[in-house]
């Protein structure tokens, strides 16, 4: 059934596709985490049972939307994954590769179908592989042996699906038990020649299946088996034990002698050719689960995972029964609906409308501030006042509680690199697991979307350049298997993320001879251990030997620098020879609206980041000290660099040098760096403005923002003066 025909029936599917991609895409997702899952545990029966009701439910979705093709490729997933829940199959490494290679087609075709164009991707090779694995050969014989495939798949699904005539309400719970991956098999039992009470011998299989599962109906019933004639009966039970275990099971009843179980799908014609069966599942949508959206199906819970997970035991969220069970749903009056899925445009909208409101607010705060200097004794400027208060209280309530609604999981992120790391230690020929941890530390919307390209490059490097070969490791005392880990946590106001390997580490004399020989670095400046390895983020140095479609180009780190310098974010190396590297990126929890601390510099107000603040000082201009060419501080003990904003914005010298000097001592991570203004004015909320793109990448400057007098003041940039002060130091 095509989209064409739901239309001829009346019923507009277009409403509703939005949602289906949204719906598909968590599917496609949690299909892919699972399969990476099932690759390392093998035959978790719960994680099968997920993996399949995600199949399910994503060939249901499609069939009601008319999308036969995306019907056929996971109709056959499911048929494999099936194949896998019922003990008929063991989980290999070529079944794990063409399950993933199914979710990136599938992928490819949702791209299609959102971008409103008619799906093109081709798949016929997947399903000829996914049959070849269950007629027991392997993908590759596929295309010298497709005769006798389609001979081997028919055999093994002919047999004669008995009509049970269930009633309604049984058939519901059946489907809602197959929905849910419970196993649901027709049992076709034959009796030994000369059998006697064969009644008797069909009630003691039935009570040797009630310890297995639950027996839902028999045909011909046990009244009918009383009456004599038949050779055997049918049996439909659930069951979640493996088809031989209930075959054995059965065979300890005497003057049974054969016992055949098949998998029975509700809805389905046997003895049909697939392409007949999906169309049969298209036009008869209304018996598979996920159809629609609807007020009664929950969205996906938000499932919080443990704070240190190896990739290998991060299980996908099991899905309540869906769309077949609204019935039931619209009963249980306690079925409530907590989270709904909100446009991410009408989101940003509230957070810039809130922002405009924190500006009218620091408006109205300096206007009673003004009045109260006109009239101090009159009430009602006062009670202006501590209205204005009492509406400030109100804005930051609702300012936080919209800043939540940009703050998400970084897990959002991590998700997707057990994959990646999957796929280039195969290409490698290395061995190597992902841990995750910190999956639940949240950040904001803007960050994730542009953090997960910088993180990318970074595991790329961890691969290709850190982990060594399994030979290599065992040389040297190590597991064969090497370890990447990604963590996150909060620290102040910012998050850190680690990126961490046990390789090698990085070679710092190739380093330092490659940047010598390209002229970067000169013999004469003594750089540390740290300094030659942030030479890596030079824009296209590499040490590769040769140039791989993994690294080489030097164009990775280069990218990972900027991105990070776009977000007011920082990166630090700290890597040991023979041990392994870690790279901490440290970034700003929120673009949108922050604390900041109001500096004064001649004419000029400057906005810093509040988060970044550490103390302020009053510093005798006598005891700066230039060291390097740099003007330097002693405090407590240690050098402190400073920045004249001054001198780095280019802002007119004052007609008579001061004697005392206000410094603002800013961090981030283990650096610090004071900046020399004239003047403090006190602590305000702002609002993070962009300046565009002709002016979006100044040095030093990370957005502007209106104060309450509606003048324009620009925000600093922390992690890029630091930045500059590191660069000043080498040179």
């Amino acid at each position: 059934m095509s989209q064409e025909d739901n239309q001829n029936l009346g019923v507009d599917l277009g409403e509703f596709l939005d949602f289906y991609l949204l719906d598909s895409q968590e599917q496609i997702e949690k299909l892919a985490a699972g399969l990476l899952q099932l690759e390392k545990e093998g035959n978790n029966v719960g994680l099968i049972n997920d993996l399949f009701r995600s199949a399910h439910s994503l060939k249901g979705a499609s069939g009601t939307m008319g999308f036969t093709s995306i019907v056929a490729l996971t109709h056959s997933a499911e048929d494999l994954l099936d194949r896998l829940r019922q003990g008929k199959m063991e989980v290999s490494l070529s079944m794990v590769d063409v399950l993933l290679a199914v979710t990136d087609r599938v992928k490819e075709m949702l791209g299609q179908v959102e971008k409103r164009e008619e799906i093109t991707v081709e798949y016929q090779d997947l399903v000829d592989e996914m049959r070849a694995l269950m007629d027991g050969r392997t993908p590759t014989a596929v295309k010298e042996d497709s005769d006798s495939r389609n001979e081997g798949s028919a055999s093994a699904t002919n047999y004669t699906r008995v009509d049970f005539q269930l009633s309604d309400e049984v058939a519901e719970q059946v489907e809602d038990s197959q929905d849910m991956g419970h196993g649901v098999y027709q049992i076709d039992i034959r009796f030994a020649p000369n059998t006697l009470m064969k009644a008797v011998r069909a009630v003691m299989a039935v009570q040797r299946m009630e310890n297995l599962g639950k027996v839902v109906k028999l045909r011909p019933s046990v009244e009918e088996l009383e009456v004599g004639g038949q050779d055997g009966f049918a049996m439909l039970i659930l069951s979640d034990d493996p088809p031989e275990e209930i075959r054995s099971e059965i065979l300890l009843v005497s003057e049974l002698a054969e016992v055949e179980i098949h998998p029975y799908l509700m809805g389905e014609a046997i003895n049909s050719p697939v392409i007949e069966e999906v169309a049969a599942a298209a036009q008869a949508a209304e018996l598979l689960p996920v159809v629609e959206p609807t007020p009664s199906q929950p969205v996906q819970p938000e499932v919080k995972p443990v704070q240190e997970t190896p990739v290998k035991v991060v299980a996908p969220p099991s899905n309540k029964p869906a769309a077949s069970n609204g019935n039931n749903a619209a009963v249980d009056g306690n079925n409530q609906v907590h989270t709904i899925r909100v446009d991410t445009v009408r989101m940003d909208n509230l957070i810039n409308l809130v922002g405009e409101m924190v500006i009218t607010r620091t408006r109205l705060v300096q206007i009673g501030q003004e009045l109260k200097e006109q009239y101090r004794m009159d009430a009602l400027v006062n009670n202006l006042n501590e209205t204005t208060v009492y509406l400030g209280r109100l804005m930051s309530d609702l300012q936080e509680s919209a800043m939540r609604l940009r703050m998400v999981p970084i897990g959002t992120v991590f998700s997707r690199f057990p994959r990646l790391v999957r796929d280039l230690a195969r290409k490698t020929q290395k061995e190597m697991e992902l841990v995750l941890r910190g999956e639940d530390t949240e950040l904001d919307k803007t960050v994730v979307e542009v953090i997960g390209d910088p993180l990318m490059h970074l595991i790329r490097n961890s691969v290709d350049h850190g982990i060594e070969t399994p030979e290599e490791r065992r040389a040297a005392g190590k597991p064969e298997v090497g370890t990447i880990t990604l963590d996150a946590y909060h620290e102040g106001n910012h998050i850190a993320i680690l990126i961490s390997d046990d390789g090698k580490g990085l070679d710092l004399n190739k380093i330092y001879e490659k940047a010598l020989s390209r002229g970067l670095v000169s013999e004469r400046e003594g750089l540390s251990d740290r300094d030659i390895a942030n030479l890596i983020f030079m824009p296209g140095f590499s040490t590769a030997d040769k140039v791989t479609d993994i690294s080489g180009r030097g164009v990775g780190m280069d990218v990972v620098k900027k991105a990070l310098n776009n977000l007011g974010g920082m990166i630090d190396i700290t890597t040991r020879q023979g041990q392994g590297t870690t790279f901490t990126i440290r970034l700003p929890l929120t673009l949108a609206i922050i604390q900041a601390l109001l500096v004064e510099v001649g004419t000029e107000i400057y906005a810093v980041p509040l988060s970044s603040v550490l103390e302020t000082l009053l510093v005798e201009s006598k005891d700066i000290k230039n060291v390097g060419g740099l003007p330097m501080v002693q405090l407590r003990g240690n050098t402190l660099p400073l920045i004249s904003l001054r001198d780095k914005f280019a802002l007119p010298a004052p007609e008579a040098e001061a004697e005392e000097v206000f410094v603002v001592v800013v961090g981030l991570g283990d650096k610090a760096l004071g900046l020399i203004v004239d003047g403090l004015r006190g602590q305000q909320e702002v609002v993070i403005k962009s300046l565009g793109d002709f002016l979006n990448n100044l040095p030093g400057i990370a957005g502007a923002t209106i104060l309450g007098d509606g003048k324009v003041t620009l925000i600093l940039d922390i992690g890029s003066l630091i930045q500059d002060i590191l660069v000043a130091r080498k040179g």
